[in-house]
């Protein structure tokens, strides 16, 4: 990343403003055998952005192209990286031995579900397959049964009406963030483990809030341990005209809270800890025992393995979370691990975001639209984005 960055500096001279960084792998096969690489999206200055962002629009968008007249393009950490190709050998041998694994997996589950009817072990096997936990996905097919007759058991879309509904009302929604008070700001906080798109999560809200709302937002980071995190805010909120500050210290929160009185709602960033990482979760803490959130949100990948998560919520829940953010769903393989993590972080599902684009792609999480991905009953694609979850906030 430092060397990123200084390539950046290089090109782009010291005045460079960074809008946004991610990591990603290059090669490789099914996640094995990639290199790392680092992507940073900048413009010389800010009067070098595209007039929409100097307005305020805040389209900002990555394109592997680039912009023309100085624009904020991306930048590689390196040059292109190839990885060795694979003999036609090993990739039939890769094939064949996953094959045996699907077929193994396959038969283990239906030794396990004997006693379902064919076209309630497709439907728990489409559950299944869509990451919804086992343990779960069974629970769902035996209340199927005792609320559906015999023959409707057998009528495909009477089964798959009703587990629609029941999935639906598994799904505890939050709605969109509101003001509680007149008297004094709502203050939210996001929190979460490392690289689940916090920082770029506030941005997008922060925007929605201040552009499609009209609502008075004040930002605050205390995110300082991640090159660029502060300057990534601070032209998010220089675009969209709100005030941001940056803190070190829980009492310097306190007086940056106090400093914004005059503020509907304060969104606070918060560094990424990890799960495993108990000190750092405690000295988050502590800047929460100063200023106490009235909304904590956690923001997780839906990307993350159902371990992963569990782990990560079971820890962070310390810091009194009410609200769960799930991020990349666009990247996801499948949505039924969101289902599990809101019943074992029993609060309510606030938001999801399906991908980088501030700040359209971002959503209020619905069951009903849960459901319909968990069933794969969803709405027409658009560039891989479900359409159902790609309008961005309703205004």
């Amino acid at each position: 990343m430092a060397e990123t960055l200084k390539q950046v500096k290089r090109q782009f001279g010291p005045h460079a403003v960074i809008l946004h960084t991610r990591t990603a792998t290059q090669g490789g096969l099914l996640g094995v055998g990639g290199k790392p690489c680092v992507e940073i999206t900048a413009a010389r200055q800010m009067s070098d952005l595209p007039e929409p962002l100097r307005r305020g629009t805040l389209q900002v968008k990555s394109s592997q192209d680039g912009c023309a007249d100085g624009a904020a393009r991306p930048m590689s950490s390196s040059t292109k990286l190839v990885a060795s190709p694979l003999s036609d050998t090993l990739l039939s041998e890769l094939g064949a031995l996953r094959s045996v694994v699907d077929d193994l997996v396959r038969e283990t589950r239906r030794s396990q579900a004997a006693d379902m009817p064919g076209e309630l072990y497709a439907m728990y096997l489409k559950l299944v397959e869509n990451a919804v936990a086992e343990q779960l996905a069974r629970q769902l097919i035996a209340e199927l049964r005792r609320e559906l007759t015999e023959d409707q058991l057998h009528d495909p879309k009477i089964v798959r009406a009703r587990l629609a509904r029941i999935v639906e009302s598994m799904v505890p929604s939050a709605g969109p963030i509101r003001a509680l008070r007149l008297d004094k700001p709502t203050v939210i906080a996001l929190i979460g483990p490392t690289g689940v798109g916090k920082t770029t999560t506030i941005a997008k809200l922060a925007a929605n809030l201040c552009l499609r709302e009209h609502r008075k937002v004040g930002l605050i980071t205390i995110d300082t341990y991640r090159i660029a995190a502060v300057e990534q805010l601070k032209t998010y909120a220089q675009i969209i005209d709100v005030p941001l500050e940056v803190v070190m210290e829980p009492k310097e929160l306190g007086d940056a809270v106090a400093g914004m009185a005059d503020r509907d709602m304060i969104l606070i960033d918060t560094a990424g800890r990890s799960q495993r990482d108990g000190c750092k979760i405690k000295e988050l803490g502590e800047f929460f025992d100063v200023v106490r959130p009235d909304e904590v949100h956690l923001v997780l990948s839906s990307t993350s393995s159902e371990a992963v998560l569990r782990e990560a919520i079971q820890q962070f829940r310390k810091l009194g979370v009410n609200r769960v953010i799930f991020t990349k769903l666009d990247e996801a393989i499948g949505f039924g691990v969101i289902l599990d993590c809101l019943q074992k972080a029993e609060a309510q599902l606030s938001y999801v975001t399906t991908g980088q684009d501030v700040p359209d792609d971002i959503q209020v999480g619905e069951g009903k639209a849960l459901a319909g991905l968990i069933l794969g009953t969803r709405c027409p694609r658009r560039d891989g984005v479900p359409a159902a979850l790609s309008k961005g906030v309703p205004t």
